[in-house]
C-alpha cells in the first residue's frame, strides 16, 4: 500500500468526538487553502458503496467481502469505498476483529459505519465497533462534495429502526457546521422514511444545508426512492446468495449528474439503474410527507402526565422503583435517580462506559452492571460508590439481589455470585454458551437465566455449579436471551418453585420443572416474542404477540389454558419490554411509544398514551394510578390514570 493511500485510510477512520463535532476531513484534492471550490468547479469521481456484508452470516460472506475489496483494488477509477452498515452479523467482539483484519486489504480509502446487525445483539455492549473503527460516523470531503455518515440502532434492543440520540446531535453540529454552498450527500444504514423512528429529525437537519442525496442499505436491493423531495437510494448487500458471486454499486459523480451501477464481483459492470441530476443550491427541498403526532391523547383526556423528564441520550434499559425512589441508566453511562412523587433528580452517577442494564434497589443500595465492565453498588440515599467489582469486559446483564448475595450474568461466559456486603465474588461458574442479557429468576435452590446462545440454564445458588441446561437447537437468533424469566410462587410448605417460564425469540414459551429441566409445558400459539407479563397473584401469564394481539393464559394448574385475545390496534410489535400489571390493567409497551392499557378481563382496551415516537423500554407501577413509562429517546413520564 502506498504511503499516502495508508495516510487517507487513517484519516477517514479517526474517532470525531463532540470535541472534533465541527470538523471534517479533507481530502487534497479539488481544495486550496482549506477553500471549497465553486458551484461551478469539475466533478469527475467514482466511488464504491458496500453495504450489508454481514460477516459471519453465510460461509461465502467473508469471500464475498474478500473478492468486493480485491476489485476496487484493481479499478483505477474508484477514489474511496463508503460501507453503510450490517457489517457483521451480531456485532460480537470476534467478528469486529475479523472485519478489520479483512479491510486492511483496502490500497484506498474508506469509510464505515454501523447498522442494527453491529449493535442489536452486542455481547460488548455496542462498544467495539467504536473501539475498533474509532467512530461510528463519518464525515469526509472530496471534490467539493462533503459525505456525511452516521451509526444507526436501536442499540441492543429488538425494535424499529433509530438512530441513537448520541448520533443525532453530533449529525447536527457537523451539518450546521457546514458551508450552506457545498454539495452533502448522507449515508446511514437504514432508509429515510416512516419505519426509521426518527426520521423526520434528520430530514428536518439536512434540509437545513445544500443536501443532494441519502444512501443506505438494510433491505439488500437496488432501489431508488424520494424522501420529501431528496433523492434517496438503497443498494444492494454484497452477499451472493443464489447467485456464483456477490456484488456492489459503483457510484460515478460527473460535473452536475450522479449514477449508480451494480458492480458483479470480477465479472462486469451492469447499465445504470438510476442516474440523477444535482440540484443547484439555491433549490429547496421543502416538501413534508407526515409528521409524528401526539393526536391520540385527545381521545383519553383523563389520563395525563404527573411529570415529565427528558434526558440527553437514549434509554435502551428497564427502570426499576422502590418507593418514591426511580433509577434508570442511559447509553451515555449515567444512572438517574428520580423522586417518583414529582420527577426531581436526587443524584446521578456517571460510569465510564454505556449501561443497558436495569438497576435493583436494596434497601440501601442500588446495584448496576456497566459497559465498562463493572458491577456497582451505590448508595441509596447519595449515590456514591460503596463498591465496585470488574469482570474485565462489558457486562449488559441485569442484576438480582437476594439474601446478601448478588447474581448477574456477563457476556464472557461467565456468571457471578457476589456478596452485597462487600463485592467479594463468592464463587464464578464459567463456560456459558453465549452471553446474558436478562435478569435471572431465583428460588431458594437454584440461579434460572436464558443466553443468547440459544440456551437456558439452572445453576446451585450455593456453588454456582450446574445443575441442568436447555438448548432450543434452533441458533442464535432463536433464544431465550432478552425475556426476564419468572420462577412461580413456591408452593405451600415445599423449597421449590412449580415452574420456570420464559418465552424465548423461537416465539415458544416454556415452563421447565426447576428440579430437573424437563419440560411441563412449551406453546408457541400465541407467537410471542420475549415480552411477558404476569398477574399479582401469578396464576395469569399475559403475552404480546409480534402481530396483533394480546393473549391472556392460565398457568396456575400447571398447564396452559388460553383465556381471551384482545386485538391491538397494530400490526406488528417486536420489542422485548415486560408488560406490567395490575389486578385491572395490563399496560403494554409498543415500538411505537405508545402505551395500551388492557383490561384484564379481556373486554379490551381501556385507554391509550402517547409518550413519545420511539420504543418503550421500561413500564413500572408506582401505586395509586399511577404508572411510570421510558422510551428510548430519553423520555421519562409519570402518568395518572382512572
Amino acid at each position: 500500500m502506498k504511503r499516502i493511500s495508508l495516510a487517507i485510510c487513517l484519516m477517514a477512520l479517526s474517532l470525531f468526538s463532540y470535541g472534533q463535532s465541527n470538523k471534517c476531513i479533507t481530502h487534497e484534492k479539488g481544495f486550496s487553502n482549506n477553500r471549497y471550490p465553486n458551484k461551478n468547479a469539475h466533478r469527475n469521481f467514482t466511488f464504491a458503496w458496500l453495504t450489508d456484508t454481514h460477516l459471519n452470516s453465510f460461509a461465502y460472506a467473508e469471500d464475498d467481502l474478500r473478492q468486493s475489496i480485491e476489485d476496487i483494488n484493481a479499478n483505477p477509477s474508484v477514489a474511496f469505498t463508503i460501507l453503510s452498515g450490517d457489517l457483521t452479523e451480531f456485532g460480537d467482539t470476534k467478528e469486529f476483529y475479523s472485519l478489520q483484519d479483512i479491510l486492511k486489504n483496502f490500497k484506498k480509502p474508506y469509510l464505515l459505519i454501523p447498522g442494527n446487525h453491529d449493535v442489536n445483539w452486542s455481547e460488548n455492549g455496542c462498544t467495539m465497533f467504536n473501539k475498533t473503527f474509532h467512530a461510528s460516523h463519518f464525515c469526509y470531503d472530496w471534490e467539493g462534495m462533503r459525505f456525511i455518515g452516521c451509526g444507526a440502532g436501536p442499540s441492543l434492543r429488538m425494535g424499529p429502526p433509530h438512530i441513537p440520540h448520541e448520533e443525532i446531535l453530533w449529525l447536527d453540529s457537523i451539518v450546521h457546521a457546514t458551508p450552506k454552498e457545498l454539495p452533502i450527500i448522507f449515508v446511514n444504514h437504514f432508509p429515510l422514511n416512516q419505519d426509521l423512528s426518527n426520521w423526520y429529525e434528520v430530514i428536518d437537519i439536512l434540509k437545513t444545508r445544500n443536501i443532494q442525496a441519502v444512501l443506505g442499505g438494510h433491505l439488500h436491493v437496488n432501489r431508488a426512492y424520494d424522501t420529501e423531495g431528496i433523492p434517496a437510494f438503497i443498494g444492494r448487500s454484497s452477499l451472493r446468495r443464489k447467485d456464483p458471486i456477490g456484488g456492489y454499486n459503483l457510484v460515478k459523480i460527473k460535473e452536475d449528474t450522479m449514477s449508480f451501477s451494480e458492480r458483479i464481483i470480477k465479472t462486469k459492470t451492469l447499465p445504470a439503474w438510476s442516474t440523477i441530476s444535482l440540484a443547484p443550491v439555491h433549490e429547496k427541498h421543502d416538501t413534508v410527507y407526515y409528521r409524528p403526532d401526539f393526536n391520540i391523547n385527545a381521545s383519553y383526556p383523563s389520563v395525563h402526565e404527573v411529570w415529565n423528564h427528558k434526558d440527553i441520550t437514549d434509554i435502551a434499559s428497564q427502570g426499576s422503583i422502590d418507593g418514591d425512589l426511580y433509577v434508570y441508566t442511559n447509553t451515555a453511562g449515567v444512572i438517574h435517580a428520580l423522586n417518583t412523587h414529582n420527577g426531581k433528580v436526587l443524584w446521578t452517577y456517571a460510569t465510564d462506559n454505556k449501561i443497558f442494564s436495569a438497576p435493583f434497589i436494596t434497601s440501601r443500595k442500588v446495584i448496576i452492571s456497566s459497559c465498562d465492565g463493572f458491577v456497582y453498588a451505590l448508595d441509596k440515599k447519595k449515590g456514591t460508590v460503596c463498591w465496585r467489582y470488574n469482570t474485565n469486559y462489558p457486562i449488559v446483564a441485569c442484576p438480582i439481589v437476594a439474601n446478601g448475595n448478588i447474581y448477574i450474568g456477563s457476556s464472557n461466559g461467565r456468571f457471578y455470585s457476589i456478596r452485597l456486603a462487600d463485592g467479594i465474588p463468592n464463587w464464578v461458574s464459567g463456560e456459558l454458551k453465549g452471553y446474558v442479557e436478562s435478569r435471572p429468576a431465583l428460588d431458594e435452590k437454584h440461579i434460572y437465566f436464558g443466553t443468547w446462545g440459544a440456551m437456558f440454564y439452572a445453576l446451585d445458588r450455593e456453588t454456582g455449579k450446574k445443575v441442568w441446561e436447555f438448548d432450543t437447537k434452533r441458533g442464535r437468533y432463536f433464544s431465550p436471551g432478552a425475556c426476564w424469566p419468572v420462577a412461580l410462587p413456591y408452593e405451600k410448605n415445599e423449597n421449590r418453585s412449580k415452574q420456570i417460564i420464559v418465552l424465548s425469540s423461537d416465539y415458544f414459551v416454556r415452563a421447565f420443572n426447576p428440579e430437573d429441566g424437563k419440560i411441563l409445558w412449551a406453546s408457541d400459539e400465541a407467537k410471542g416474542r420475549e415480552s411477558l407479563g404476569f398477574s399479582p397473584n401469578g396464576k395469569i401469564m399475559y403475552i404480546k404477540s409480534i402481530n396483533k394481539n394480546i393473549t391472556a393464559v392460565d398457568i396456575s394448574k400447571g398447564s396452559y389454558t388460553f383465556l381471551w385475545n384482545t386485538l391491538m390496534p397494530y400490526e406488528h410489535d417486536f420489542i422485548p419490554t415486560r408488560m406490567e400489571t395490575t389486578q385491572e390493567y395490563v399496560f403494554i409497551p409498543t415500538e411505537f411509544g405508545v402505551v395500551h392499557a388492557v383490561r384484564t378481563d379481556g373486554s379490551g382496551i381501556a385507554w391509550s398514551r402517547k409518550i413519545a415516537h420511539s420504543a418503550i423500554t421500561s413500564l413500572k407501577n408506582a401505586g395509586k394510578n399511577r404508572l411510570i413509562a421510558m422510551a428510548m429517546d430519553g423520555t421519562v413520564v409519570c402518568l395518572t390514570y382512572p
